[in-house]
């Protein structure tokens, strides 16, 4: 006989995917534009209700950590390859044609908010580190970072601070792409 807690619930587990990518791909119009979360966000919002629904049942949706844990490394590290993949070739053509500052320029418009963030978070808001981390590997959408966080603490504290920043930004900035690349062609 099998413990409950080496158990793994498949259905729950199965239904809480199915029900992030269907919510992923609703859509809602917001003008002439229609705003969707994403697969991701759906995920996460279905993440959220499921755990919810697991705290409130126990004897559903067993997951064992171990499990938990081949999971998480398995899309992340999938995650990484299919980026690398398809960014590869057009990094190097791009390093190629503009030199190193367009790299360069990344990383300040990468860090930049990051920094800022921090600051504000730290001195202004007096968050505790982890929650402020994870809400700023939220901020820039990094599921590594996230993992990377939730393994040095140990527990699941940066995780409070990364899903409303994470599902914020898989809102704001798909919409924020066209506004800036707008205001660009009018400056430019």
């Amino acid at each position: 006989m099998v413990r409950t807690t080496l158990k793994t619930d498949f259905v729950f587990l199965g239904l809480g995917v199915i029900a992030g990518i269907v919510a992923g791909h609703l859509s809602v119009p917001l003008g002439d534009v229609q705003v969707a979360l994403g697969t991701g966000g759906g995920c996460l919002l279905s993440g959220l209700l499921f755990g919810w629904i697991r705290s409130r049942y126990p004897v559903i949706g067993s997951l064992p950590s171990a499990a938990a844990q081949v999971l998480k490394d398995f899309g992340l590290c999938t995650f990484i390859a299919a980026v690398g993949l398809g960014a590869g070739a057009d990094a190097i053509r791009l390093i190629r044609e503009y030199g190193f500052a367009l790299p360069l320029a990344g990383v300040v418009i990468t860090l930049g908010p990051a920094l800022v963030s921090l600051a504000v978070g730290r001195w202004l808001l007096k968050l505790e580190v982890p929650m402020l981390l994870g809400a700023i590997a939220g901020q820039q959408c990094s599921t590594p970072a996230i993992s990377a966080l939730v393994g040095v603490t140990g527990n699941a504290t940066p995780v409070i601070g990364y899903t409303i920043t994470y599902a914020l930004s898989n809102v704001l900035l798909p919409l924020m792409g066209p506004v800036i690349v707008g205001l660009a062609g009018k400056l430019g």
